[in-house]
């Protein structure tokens, strides 16, 4: 029977181990194969808004201020006292004098007004600010994500550009050497080439430089590890833009400006809090006085009840109440200005993208229907009028490298359209 056991609790422990191990390699395969998977660019935005303790920390403040107003609604906590009165000091008896006494009560303090709930009220409004924060700051959380996205885009085919080039300049190299072995071409020609190359060379370590440098732009944003995967291969179509006229109306509803308006509403209540310190508060007193001892008739002596109010008297406001009302009433006129400066600043930005955006599409129109066709026509021009000898090889490296300039350029204008789309949807209240 012992031996039946022990190789019962052998094998479980093979098989647990089997276990574990299956369980690694399926992970390990998930993992492997999550990082393989293309990076698209909406999904840049989902990362950056589950990554962010940004968003984390503007929700918990949130909370914690919508905590904070529910305690700010209740009256203040009684007091129990407890004590002696008017004991005699010649031998500490409670029954000698009749004034003597062992006393317990309570104190409730009222405080003026209607000053609870308004405080009460002020902090909901704080806690609203928060969470518009929360929402304008996703909006500009996704927007810095897709912004990095379209770099790293432009980049990577930045990099495929000069590379598909540098296979057009080894060819055109092949063509010099061809052509100085016919005595057509002097050696010149070959080491123009080659000097050509080099810079395409030089060109690439520099892209392969901004390539990492914006790698690790994108993955404060999104982890460094999902910023290693590879990129989606296509660009992302965006919601089709409304009028300049439609943007000017939605964008006072921006939580930019919300945020401003709960600003506002808070220094209000902030404000009728202030005048609130101009009515009475209120102290109630209740004790109850125990004596020892009996009269001269020999009855005990009666107990001693007291019972009191204490009001507060804010009959001199000169230099107390009164400047702490005017205080606030400068803090709701400041927070007044904070919405009216956000608000100029947003419109700036929109009508400054909108215009960025039409010249935008007017530009890219002009590089896909004359640049794009112009330039890979006149290289090849170039090419077949040096390979005929009717031109020199100054004029074929001046075709192609304007053809790459372009390219690059066209691709440049693509990016800086779908960035100013973004900054629009921002402005928009939108994540995509």
């Amino acid at each position: 029977m012992g031996l039946c056991v022990q190789s019962i609790i052998t094998l479980k422990k093979r098989l647990g181990g089997i276990t574990v191990v299956l369980f690694s390699v399926f992970y390990l395969n998930t993992y492997a194969t999550t990082l393989s998977t293309p990076l698209s660019f909406s999904e840049a935005g989902r990362l950056a808004i589950l990554f962010s303790p940004e968003l984390k920390r503007l929700c918990t403040e949130a909370e914690a201020l919508e905590q904070k107003a529910i305690a700010d609604r209740q009256l203040p906590d009684p007091k129990l006292m407890a004590g002696t009165i008017n004991v005699p000091t010649n031998n500490f008896s409670f029954t000698q004098d009749e004034m003597t006494m062992i006393m317990g009560g309570l104190e409730q303090r009222l405080p003026p007004g209607h000053s609870l709930a308004i405080k009460s009220r002020r902090t909901k409004a704080e806690a609203g600010v928060y969470r518009a924060r929360f929402q304008e700051q996703k909006l500009a959380l996704v927007r810095t994500a897709h912004e990095a996205w379209l770099e790293l885009y432009y980049w990577q085919q930045a990099a495929h550009i000069v590379q598909a080039n540098r296979r057009l300049f080894v060819y055109l190299l092949k063509v010099a050497k061809s052509q100085y072995a016919q005595a057509i071409a002097t050696q010149s020609d070959v080491l123009q080439v080659e000097v050509e190359l080099s810079q395409l060379d030089e060109q690439q370590v520099q892209i392969t430089q901004q390539i990492e440098q914006v790698r690790a732009k994108l993955g404060r944003w999104i982890g460094q590890e999902e910023a290693r995967r590879p990129l989606a291969a296509t660009l992302p179509k965006l919601p089709h833009l409304p009028s300049l006229n439609t943007l000017k109306t939605n964008i006072k509803s921006h939580p930019l400006l919300k945020a401003d308006l709960g600003s506002i509403q808070a220094n209000r209540e902030a404000v009728a809090l202030a005048k609130e310190q101009f009515k009475p508060g209120v102290v109630f007193d209740v004790n109850y006085g125990v004596r020892q001892g009996r009269m001269p008739d020999g009855t005990p002596r009666s107990n001693m009840l007291t019972a009191q109010v204490t009001v507060d008297l804010p009959i001199f406001p000169k230099h107390r109440q009164t400047p702490r009302l005017r205080e606030q009433f400068l803090h709701l006129e400041s927070a007044f200005l904070d919405r009216n400066a956000h608000f100029r600043d947003l419109m700036e930005m929109l009508i400054s993208s909108y215009a960025a955006w039409e010249q935008l599409v007017r530009r890219d129109a002009v590089f896909t229907q004359k640049l794009m066709p112009e330039v890979k026509q006149n290289a090849k021009a170039a090419l077949l009028a040096y390979q005929s000898a009717t031109t020199d090889m100054n004029t074929v490296l001046r075709a192609y490298s304007g053809e790459l300039n372009i390219q690059l350029e066209q691709l440049n204008v693509e990016i800086e359209q779908l960035k100013t789309r973004v900054t629009l949807l921002y402005l928009e209240g939108k994540t995509g």
